[in-house]
Order: structure tokens, then C-alpha cells, then sequence
């Protein structure tokens, strides 16, 4: 996706955390991380370790040009 134009400000994003991820594992515990994309632009938190169905990632944030 390519979004051509002025750059009309900045949007902030913040990954804080999720709640009743689905299990995906039988043994031990998930290590899930968030993952955004605007544009060309991609983010990615940090794995939880072993964060499970309920991960933190304690107030990550990332910014992002908006365009027009």
C-alpha cells in the first residue's frame, strides 16, 4: 500500500497489552509479541517471555507519519 501526499501529522500507537490470547502451546507458556503496519512501516514489540494468554509490553510506543 502506498499512500501518496502531504504528511498531515503523526500517529502514535501504544502496545500495552492483550488479554484471552487463544493457547497455542501445550507445554510451558506463549511468548507473544504485537506487531503494526502503516504503510511501508512496520513495528514489532518485544516478546513477553513467557507472557501466556495475558502479555504486557508496558507502555511500548512507536510513531508514524500519517500522509493524505
Amino acid at each position: 500500500m502506498t499512500v501518496d501526499g502531504p504528511e498531515i501529522g503523526t500517529l502514535v500507537v501504544v502496545m500495552d497489552r492483550a488479554k484471552n490470547l487463544p493457547n497455542r502451546k501445550t507445554m510451558g507458556k506463549q511468548n507473544p509479541y504485537c506487531a503494526a503496519r502503516l504503510g511501508k512501516e512496520a513495528k514489532k514489540t518485544e516478546t513477553d517471555q513467557r507472557g501466556g494468554q495475558t502479555p504486557r509490553w508496558y507502555d511500548k510506543h512507536y510513531n508514524a507519519r500519517a500522509q493524505c
